[in-house]
């Protein structure tokens, strides 16, 4: 087999990946290439569990499979192909497991335009994980992977050039469809003015609005899981953020991250010395199949390329029998021999069902007593997964109250802003909640059009009501309450 390319398949698009370029294959590509393809998240069923760290490599598949079918909502009626990825706890005697089973009539479907021109998949895999070889050449730290796609977007945490988490996000086609634009239109927008308010003019600010509020949205997807992930593997922080996005960056996308709690971000797009834009993300998902190659990576493909036909065990078989039926031919003396030993194999062969009979009891009696040590183990595990369920929901209690307190800093933070932004004073700021804010703004008379800018500054945003009230002018100063709800 060929190692210096390889077949890329594309949902229903094959064709020949070789350093960095793409080409149609060809009769020969078929047959010899390494084939490899990304399947999408929503094909797969994923599920995070923990199992004891002193089982054998064999054990820990047969356990993973078998929790998997018992709480990854599995149907029993279908044929599933899992494999897992395992994470170390260093304060638990248990591997945390991240468990993903694919359909394999799903897969089929999926792939059958792909599969009509090559019946070899040896490697299918979910895109988070292609990130992994990009660490040829940056420096392995704590990074956030973004990938912005029409069909398919997510994150993907890497915890010194590890990775550890992945989450889902908006598509560019569904934010498309919630701003009202046309997808050439937003990627527009998104990579030459960004997230930054003064790059959008007056008519085109409601855009803005809405564009900003659903980037936000999918960066507090992303902070949460990044906080999720402090606790279980000590993630200290995010060092860098790489943008997977037609080559393009987002202007201003570091002050999103900064509004929950995640400050000085570096952030760059990723990029391929030679190829279009427009092609980024299939060349590295090339590039990272190409690296597989004699590895044993995650693997959810059940169209393996078989081994030649002498390597089977069946054609093992038929070599063995071919052989026997050789030296029978060749040597007919054996037969009458075997006729004449007759008795006494039979003779052996009742002294071997006595002896057979005897062992099957005594493996009975095992068998009973294993019965019982399971069923112990089953009673025990209950209890375990009550533990787990009471620890998990002190878990996201914590998390509740984080987020509270990340809402009433981020309204602090935005009100303090724009405060600064017009230079107005305030006798008094009091805080209700996450959602209700009161200032007594102070202003010199002839500058008490910047209260209402203040106001407006807050609306943008995204704040639902801002009001005024005790609105009085002393001693030349100009006295307003602002009330600011979220």
């Amino acid at each position: 087999m060929t190692h210096d390319k390889i077949l890329f398949v594309e949902h229903e698009h094959v064709s020949t990946y070789n350093n960095g370029t793409f080409s149609p294959s060809t009769a020969h590509d078929y047959k010899e290439l390494f084939a490899g393809g990304i399947i999408p998240l929503s094909l797969l069923n994923i599920h995070t569990l923990k199992i004891p760290n002193h089982l054998s490599p064999e054990e820990q598949v047969i356990h993973v499979e078998i929790r998997m079918f018992e709480e990854g909502n599995l149907n029993s009626d279908e044929e599933y192909t899992i494999d897992f990825i395992r994470h170390n706890l260093a304060t638990e005697e248990s591997y945390l497991c991240e468990v993903f089973a694919l359909s394999q009539t799903k897969a089929a479907d999926y792939f059958s335009t792909a599969l009509k021109s090559t019946n070899v998949i040896d490697l299918i895999t979910p895109g988070f994980l292609i990130y992994e070889s990009q660490y040829d050449t940056l420096e392995p730290k704590n990074d956030l992977f973004i990938y912005f796609g029409e069909e398919e977007s997510y994150g993907a945490i890497y915890q010194n050039g590890k990775y550890i988490a992945h989450r889902s996000i908006d598509t560019l086609t569904s934010i498309a469809v919630e701003t009202g634009l046309d997808l050439p239109k937003l990627k527009s927008f998104l990579s030459q003015r960004g997230v930054i308010d003064e790059n959008y003019p007056p008519e085109e600010f409601a855009k803005f609005v809405l564009i900003q509020d659903r980037i936000a949205r999918n960066v507090e997807r992303l902070v949460h899981t990044i906080n999720h992930k402090r606790g279980l593997f000590g993630l200290t922080g995010i060092d860098h953020v790489y943008l997977d996005f037609e080559g393009n960056t987002i202007p201003g996308l570091e002050t999103v991250f900064e509004a929950y709690g995640i400050n000085g971000l570096t952030i760059t797009s990723l990029a391929v010395p030679q190829g279009s834009p427009e092609k980024l993300h299939d060349l590295l998902c090339a590039h990272y199949i190409s690296h597989q190659i004699g590895k044993k990576p995650l693997n959810l493909s059940s169209f393996e390329r078989k081994e030649q036909w002498y390597k089977r065990e069946s054609g093992k078989f038929l070599a063995i029998m071919g052989i026997s039926l050789l030296i029978a031919l060749g040597v007919p003396l054996a037969l009458a021999w075997t006729i004449a030993s007759e008795e006494t194999r039979k003779e052996e062969l009742s002294m071997t069902l006595a002896q057979m009979e005897k062992e099957t009891s005594t493996l009975a009696n095992t068998l009973k007593e294993q019965k019982k040590r399971l069923a112990d183990q089953e009673k025990n595990s209950q209890v375990l997964k009550q533990e787990i369920a009471s620890i998990e929901a002190a878990q996201e209690t914590a998390q509740l109250i984080e987020q509270m307190h990340l809402k009433r800093q981020e309204m602090l933070i935005d009100v303090t802003s724009e405060l600064g932004r017009y230079g107005l004073g305030t006798l008094m700021i009091e805080q209700n909640g996450s959602k209700e804010i009161s200032l007594h703004v102070i202003s010199a008379y002839q500058k008490r059009d910047d209260i209402a800018k203040l106001m407006r500054g807050l609306y943008v945003r995204g704040y639902q009501n801002v009001q005024t009230h005790e609105i009085a002018l002393d001693d030349k100063m100009y006295n307003a309450v602002v009330k600011v709800t979220r």
